[in-house]
Formats: structure tokens, sequence, C-alpha cells
């Protein structure tokens, strides 16, 4: 059956597709005249974003802007025109073109200045707009942009997602490049033209709300060889000392790489090959409460373990203009990834860590077809193969502590290979005021997954009671159990008191092998409709439907408007809801497939009477030693979101423009877990659950609820050429009953209680970066992210309902009641009794985080003007100049039906590098906007840049989430620094970086 829902959908596919195809050969007939050039100044200085207007002078108008480096392109029907150009600080210009027939070479636009002062025209300035994908609570990033984030991708990534969180988004952000669902690793920032975060936010092409999509548009090829190599250096001597360590431990971290892109055939045929190696001597901080060998009494623990990593990727990525009508892109990209005694760090000691490798390749190809002026259609196909390794140092037994520490072997040997298809078609149809756009999207999965761990077992402990030698519970003078924490547990059970045992012991046998596959399908239509010059609609309708789930209609419609409320447009009101299903993941079908009962057996015993040597037979005994098994309740659902938003957009005083919108969210159907076989009662002692015979019965169930509210505060400015800004900050409130679809309750058989805090729930974030060009040609690029602390749970430390789960609360307690326990985060109870409140999920408050970033930089140009502007050295009109793709020709069409708006929406970029789809996007793709390495002086040919990025130079300590096991001595303190266990080993202490990089 799913072998012949892919060849239909394949099918489906070619049809469009041929269809497009069919559609060019009558566009051929049209005889279309192309004008392109590129508007200059008199220093043949290239102009960005210059509004052109092509006007027949019946009736007939076509507008353009033109791209970062003032390239333009109209494609038009034969005639006589005029071609104006108007832009502030420059004059008016105007001209009569002669398009009868096809010109002789391009034609370039020269302005001439008319202030004192010459006016930068800033790329990609924001401005008030009623387009769907204009809206100001985007957060747009240009290259300038960029050079104020990290340069690793892995770093550049969690600062993106980061940068999504403050948007409204989350840790979960998707990724697109290209227009391609990114699984892997990012693009180099050589490689990257512009990055999108929360662009169109209603858009029905895509599952995810605007405020969870990243979406990066790559630089295509260009008309003449471009190049360039990096190289990024960072040791201990340059880094402040992790708070958590007890000296500053070695350190190195070096990534170097470079990029060449040209044309194979001028002006039809290009590349761009970039390549990546990283190469990290890092460290995991370990802090962690363990017993003395002599006394056995608990003592600290810290240790700084080496933990080296090694990267590679590499991508090399090319466009083909097949015909005018039809372009073809092609990519290819390999990355590998080792580490080595990773999974150290906090709690858990060295001898818990593994050797992880990882490769992956991936092929993508897209196929671009102007069917008409007004048609395009789009197909991209993208095909993975993924495997990662993982060998664990040791595979002795596990000892768990809670918030003391994890010893023994982590048992992690595991073999995953996955293989992926994914399949895009879109058709864009441009009608009068209209763009109508249909598409499907599928994505198959093969899924082979071989995991061996937890089969050499393993114990927890956690909080118990003071017990007599027969085990029974010992109170004090209060009546009360007398309390006694993990670690204290473990010691006793060490020692070989009577009456003390571990709290749990756990571990797998049977068959490591599962294999499925699974095929996710997406099917949408949109039509983004300008119904007057103040008024936008845009509506539309998704449905999503997948494999290995009974719910199978999920449609999503999204609606949303834009309004300029006065006559001269310095303001836009925004509106829009829409409904946003999320696929269930692969991960969930993987644990229901092994753990079913007959694939592998999971036996979970509750206070076992054995420690370290473990029975052959654990079906044997007085305790009853059934298998967990796993299932989806009948009935899941798919889990949805209501997105509903309101924003007021306006220019400021300075040259800001700013955006204020509120934002409100309902997650429906959310999932969560559940044992619904947990003893509803003890009978002499002995549990009565609902299904007798059976072990526990983890159930994925889909009743979760969640609500969050937030006003999110935009500004952009440029003051001037030499100062630029963009800044985000967000108030939120969040909550929710589950934070995940591992999320446990407290009593499963009381979900009341569940209802609190969301473990996303940041009341505070706000970022800021900007450009600022000092004296000496120095550029500094400052970057600052701030934020409120993330709740965290507060737990017993023990299974007090026995459904083997350690999710259990404490209640309120008032200070001297018997068995409470002050904190600062209030006075609890970690045994409460029948009827007491339990505390709200979520209910202590983390540490906030604070970064304060800074880069400086300066560039050294030098040689000749860059071939790729023979313009910008020109000094005759109408010289041969640069060919931007063929396929940009639509987009001028689709501005004149738009009233002189050009596009940036769709798949991030599209095609590769943004040329593919470029013609229904203007800005978004760029064109063929090169390439100095990101951000180089356009002026010279060659340039050298030197740079020192400073992280955190303030030092100020960034601390992990407490501890949170009430009866831990460590509860409601920390045990690392964020980011200590990120790439850089180093991230919660300052950490300067040095820079260099040449490009041509």
């Amino acid at each position: 059956m799913k072998n012949r829902v892919a060849v239909s959908l394949a099918s489906l596919l070619l049809i469009l597709n041929s269809f497009a195809l069919v559609g060019s050969g009558v566009a051929q007939a049209q005889a279309l005249i192309e004008l392109r050039g590129t508007v200059i100044d008199e220093t043949n200085a290239y102009i960005p974003a210059a509004p052109l207007a092509l006007d027949d002078g019946k009736g007939q108008k076509y507008t353009a802007t033109a791209d970062d480096h003032g390239r333009y392109r109209f494609t038009v029907k034969p005639g006589e025109y005029t071609l104006t150009v108007e832009v502030e600080g420059f004059g008016k210009f105007a001209q009569p073109i002669d398009l009868t027939s096809k010109p002789a070479a391009p034609f370039d636009v020269k302005l001439k200045v008319m202030l004192a002062e010459k006016v930068e025209v800033s790329d990609n300035s924001a401005a008030i707009s009623t387009e769907p994908d204009k809206n100001l609570s985007a957060i747009t990033l240009t290259e300038k942009d960029l050079q104020a984030l990290p340069d690793d991708p892995d770093e550049l990534l969690q600062t993106l997602k980061q940068m999504a969180g403050a948007a409204g988004g989350g840790d979960d952000a998707a990724v697109y490049v290209g227009g391609f669902r990114e699984r892997g690793q990012l693009p180099p920032k050589e490689a990257i033209l512009r990055i999108n975060i929360n662009q169109n936010p209603y858009s029905a092409e895509y599952s995810e709300p605007g405020s969870t999509r990243i979406e990066i548009i790559t630089k295509p090829g260009a008309d003449t060889y471009h190049g360039g190599f990096n190289f990024n250096f960072n040791d201990e001597s340059l880094n402040a000392r992790d708070a958590f360590a007890t000296f500053r431990a070695p350190f190195q971290y070096r990534r170097y790489g470079g990029y060449f892109s040209g044309p194979i055939i001028r002006n039809r045929w290009g590349f761009f090959f970039d390549m990546q190696r990283n190469e990290t001597d890092g460290n995991d901080y370990v802090n962690a409460l363990v017993l003395d060998p002599v006394t056995f009494q608990p003592t600290p623990f810290t240790a700084t373990v080496l933990t080296p990593t090694r990267g590679l990727n590499f991508s090399i990525r090319s466009d083909y203009l097949a015909t005018k009508k039809h372009t073809i892109g092609v990519q290819f990209r390999h990355s590998q990834n080792e580490s080595a005694r990773g999974g150290g760090g906090g709690f858990t000691l060295p001898e818990r860590g593994g050797n992880t490798s990882s490769s992956e390749n991936t092929l993508r190809l897209s196929l671009l077809t102007i069917a008409s002026e007004h048609a395009v259609n789009e197909m991209r196909i993208q095909l993975s193969h993924r495997e990662v390794q993982t060998n664990a140092l040791s595979n002795a037994v596990a000892i768990s502590v809670l918030d003391a520490f994890n010893g023994g072997g982590s048992q992690s040997f595991t073999d995953n290979s996955n293989r992926n298809l994914d399949l895009t078609n879109n058709l864009t149809y441009t009608h009068g005021s209209h763009t109508l756009k249909a598409g499907i999207r599928a994505e198959g999965l093969q899924f082979d997954n071989l995991i061996r761990s937890n089969f050499g077992g393993s114990f927890t402990f956690g909080q118990d009671f003071e017990r007599d030698a027969q085990g029974g519970i010992i109170t004090g003078a209060d009546g009360a159990p007398i309390l006694i924490s993990p670690i204290e547990l473990y010691r006793r059970v060490v020692l070989g008191v009577p009456g003390y045992h571990p709290s749990q012991f756990s571990i797998n046998r049977g068959d490591p092998f599962v294999g499925f596959s699974q095929w996710q399908y997406g099917f949408f239509a949109l039509d983004d409709w300008k119904v007057s010059q103040r008024f936008f609609l845009s509506y539309g309708v998704r449905q999503e439907f997948q494999t290995h789930l009974g719910d199978k209609l999920n449609f999503a419609p999204r609606l949303s408007i834009a309004w300029n409320p006065d006559k001269a447009r310095k303001s836009t009101i925004r509106a829009g809801s829409g409904i946003f299903y999320t696929y269930l993941d692969s991960g969930i079908t993987s644990e229901t497939t092994r753990l079913d009962g007959g694939h592998q057996d999971q036996f979970v015993i509750q206070q076992p009477n054995f420690f370290q040597t473990i029975p052959s037979n654990l079906e044997n005994g007085t305790t009853s030693r059934l298998p967990t098994t796993r299932r989806k309740a009948e009935g899941l659902n798919d889990p949805y979101s209501i997105v509903s938003s309101v924003s007021y957009e306006r220019p400021l005083p300075l040259k800001m423009i700013g955006a204020i919108t509120y934002t409100w969210t309902r997650g429906v159907h959310l999932l969560r877990t559940r044992n619904v076989n947990a003893p509803t009662a003890f009978d002499n002692g002995q549990p009565v659950v609902p299904f007798p015979g059976e072990g526990p019965i983890l159930e994925y169930e889909s009743n979760g609820l969640s609500t969050r509210q937030q006003m999110q505060i935009n500004v952009r400015t440029g003051f001037s050429q030499k100062v630029t800004l963009f800044s985000v900050y967000t108030l939120a409130s969040m909550h929710s009953n589950t934070d995940g679809a591992n999320t446990n309750p407290a009593n499963p058989y009381d979900l009341s209680t569940e209802w609190g805090r969301a473990a996303g729930d940041v009341r505070h974030n706000f970022f800021v970066g900007g450009q600022f060009t000092a004296p000496w040609g120095l550029r500094l690029s400052p970057f600052i992210i701030a934020s409120s602390g993330r709740p965290f749970n507060i737990l017993t430390g023990r299974d007090n309902n026995r459904d083997n789960q350690y999710s259990d609360r404490p209640s309120f307690a008032t200070a001297g009641e018997p068995g409470a326990i002050v904190t600062r985060f209030g006075t609890f109870n970690p045994d409460p009794l029948s009827g007491e409140q339990i505390i709200p999920r979520n209910f202590g408050q983390g540490p906030g985080f604070v970064s304060v970033n800074l880069g400086v930089s300066k560039i050294f140009g030098f040689g000749p003007p860059p071939n790729n502007f023979p313009r910008m050295a020109a000094s005759q009109p109408n010289q041969q100049g640069t060919q931007t793709p063929a396929n940009q020709q639509a987009q001028n069409q689709r501005g004149a039906n738009r009233g002189g708006n050009n596009q940036n929406r769709g798949g991030g970029g599209g095609g590769f590098g943004g040329a593919a789809v470029a013609a229904m996007r203007g800005g978004g793709g760029g064109g063929n906007a090169m390439m100095m390495g990101g951000g180089g002086d356009p002026r010279h040919k060659y340039n050298l840049t030197f740079s020192v990025t400073a992280n955190d130079i303030f030092n100020h300590v960034n601390l992990a989430s407490y501890n949170s096991v009430l009866t831990s001595p460590l509860f409601g303190l920390p045990n690392s620094t964020v980011g200590s266990r990120g790439p850089f080993g180093g991230g919660g202490s300052r950490r300067i970086d040095l820079g260099l990089r040449f490009g041509f």
C-alpha cells in the first residue's frame, strides 16, 4: 500500500511538472522582451534597492526593485516604454526605451547626486507595506547582520533558535535551507545570503507558523570566479575559567574552510562549492556528589574531562539554465562528525562517556519552470542518508543517584540508519491582483534502529525513609516518617545495612532491532489578494496526514489581513489566525514498536532485593516482574495549535520603524505519557491494577492542552550609513499540562493537578544586534541576548504512587509541620498525605540568561574593482554587464500585478542559493548577489578581513537549571553553566575567537 501511494505521488508530481513544460511552449510563442541592467551612481558604484518603473503610456505599468547589488530585470511584451527611477538624494531618471526588439546589451541607469551629502539606501531596509511577508514582526538578517553572529554553524543554529524563541517560537524551530527542510548542519556563513524568521506567519504553504520557521537563503553561483578561505581560532588562553571548573582547562578550537564559485558556461551554468573543517579539543565539567571510597561519606567530586570532536562538511551545488524557461538545480552535501568520551558533565561521571560518530549524504534536485509570464512551477526532490553509531566506554551496570551522580556504564550501543525522501511541487499563478499558489509535499522515512542500551541493567536511588532491619518505616517524635536523601540511601545499600534497597531497577532484554517506514503528506492552496493599495487579504487551507496514525482529516485553514488605515500609508494594521498541525515524531513509533511486548522487554522492579548482582531470571521471585510495554492510545490525534495575532506597524523618529504584536496560541491534542496500569489501590501491600497479569503500560495520549499569550515589540533602524540596529523584546506567559510526548503526570488518575507553567514559559526575552562603522575603518558588531529563567519541576525524588515514574511532586506545607522542608521556593512536604494539595507542575523558577557579545573587524581591500560588476569600472554606457539568472524574469510581472511590491514568500530562497525561486520572490533570492565572503569591500577585487569576536564579554555566569529533587542536598542549586557542554566546551564563560577571512 505504501509503495502504491509513493508511486502515485511521484506520478502526480511528474504530471504537474509536465503541464508546466507544456505551458512553457506557449510562453515561448509570446516572444517576451527582456530588459536588464544595473543602477549606479556617478562613481559607478551600484545603488541597492532602487525602485524602477516601466510604463508604456497605455495603462500597462511594470515595477521592480534593484537587488542588493543594484541589478534589475524586466520581462515585458514588445513595445515602447519609459523607464523611470527615483531615489532619495539623486536626480530623477526618466528615459524612453524602445523594446520592440531585444536590446543588444544591458541598459545601465546612472543617477546624479543632487544633495551635498550622498544618501545611501540601505539594503533590505524595512518599509511599511501590506505584503504578508513584509511584516515587521519578522526578523530578517542580511550578510552584514550575520557578522554579529557566531561563525560556527552549530552555535549559529542555537543562536537562531534563541532568536526564534524571542519571536514566539521555540527550541524545536524548523529550518529550511534553499526551500528544503534541513535536518543536518547549517551551511557556513560564507554561503548564506539572508535569514528570515517569522516571515509570512500564516502561509498555508508550511506546516509550521512563521515564529517557529527559520528560512535560510543561500548564495547562487556567479558569472565570474570568486572564492575565499577562512580560519577561526580559540584556546584556553583567550577564555575565562568555567565557573564549575577548578582550573582553566586546556582547550583549543580550530575551524577552517573556504568556498569557490563561478561559471561553467557563462550566463547559463554556475556552481558554488564550500568546505568547512572543525577541530575542537574541548572539555566536560563534572560537578557531582559521590561517596568517599574510604569513609563512605558523601563528598563533592569535580573533574574536567577532555572531549575532542572533529567535523567535516562540504557541499557543491549548481544552477543550470537549460532554457529561458527552465532552471535545473543540483546539490550534493556530505558531513561527518566524531566525538570521543562525550556524555559526561554535570552529575554524569567520566565513566559514563562514549564515542559517537555520524555521517550524512544529501542529494537535492530542483526544477523551476516559468510556464508563462503569469505561472511558475517549482519541483524539489531531496534524498538523504544519515548514520549514527554510539559505543559506550563501559557496559557495566549503571547507577543513578538522583541529583547526586550518574555512574557505572552508560551502555549506549546504538546503530541508527535513516533514509529520507522529500518531494515538493508548488505551482504559482498570478492573475490581476491575485497570486494563487497550490502544492504538495511528501516526506518519507525508512528507519532502521539497533539499540542495545540498558541491556546490562540500571539501578536508581531516590529519596527514602529511616527503616528498621525488616524494612519497616521509622517515624519521628511528630509521627512523620524520617526522610533520607538519595545519596544517603545509596550509602546504606553499599554498606549492606539491613532493610534498605535500591529504589528501582530496570533492564532491557530481547530483540534490539526496529525497522519501519513512515510517510507524511501535506496539500495546500492559498490566495494572496491585493484588494487595493491599502488592503491585502491572504487566505488558504492545508491538509496534513501521515502513516502510523489513524487521524487522517486534519484541515488547517489560514487567514491574514493587512490594512493601511491612513491615506499616506504610514502605518499598517495586521491580523491573522490559523491552525497548525504537528506530525507525530518517528521516535514515538519506534518506542511503541520496540516495547510492544513482542520485540524487546523492559523490566522495571521497585525496591529490588538485589544490588549489583542481577538474577538471570527476572520473572521468578516473590515480587511480580512483568515487562513494561508502550502503546499509542486508541484514537490518538494529531496535535495542533490555534494561533491568532494582531499587530500595528509604523515609522518612528530617528529613522526607526517599529511594530507591536499581540499573539494568542492554544495547543490542542498535545501529547503526553501515562501509565494506564498504575496501581489504583493496595491490598495487604500488593498493588491492585486495572489489567492484572500485565506490567506497566505506558500509553501515549493526546489530551494535553496549552495556552500562550505574548506581546512582542520589534524595532529596526538605520541612523545613518554608519549605524544600523535591530531589536526584539517579547513578554509572554505560557501554561500547559504537558511539556512533551514523554511528560508523565504526578498522579496518572488525577490529571487536574498537571496544569501549570510550561517548561518553555520564558516571561522576558530580548535581543539586539547591529553594525557600527568606527574610525580607521573598524566595524563593530554587538549582539546582546537576555532572557528570564525557565521554570523547573520540583520533585519528591521517589515514586510515591508506585507507577514506576519518578515524576511525583510534593504538597504545600507550612513551617513546623511534620516532615516539612523549607526552601527559597516555598515550604513543601515530600511525602504528601491523601487530600493534600500537590504543588503545580514547573513550580520552581530557574536562573536567567544574559550574554553581551561584540565583534570587531577590519577589512583591507586591494586590487581593481571586482570584475563581476564590470560597470563599476566602465566609463561607457551599455557595456556588457553581469547576467542574472533568467528565471528571475517573472518577478517584475508579478510586481506589476501586485502594485509594485515584489514578494519574498515561499520556501526560504528556493532552489539553490535563491536562484531557483527568486523569480517569484524579488529580493528574497538576491539574484547573483556576490560575494565577498560576507561583508567585503565591494570597491576592490581582493579583501582580507581580520576579526575578533568576544562572547559574553563581561563574563556573566549563566547558570543551567537548578537541581530539582527536593530531598537532595543540592536541591535548588546549579551544577553547570549554560553551554558548558556545547560545541565550544566553555560556552558558560567569556570566550574570545580570532578570525581571518580572505575573499576575491
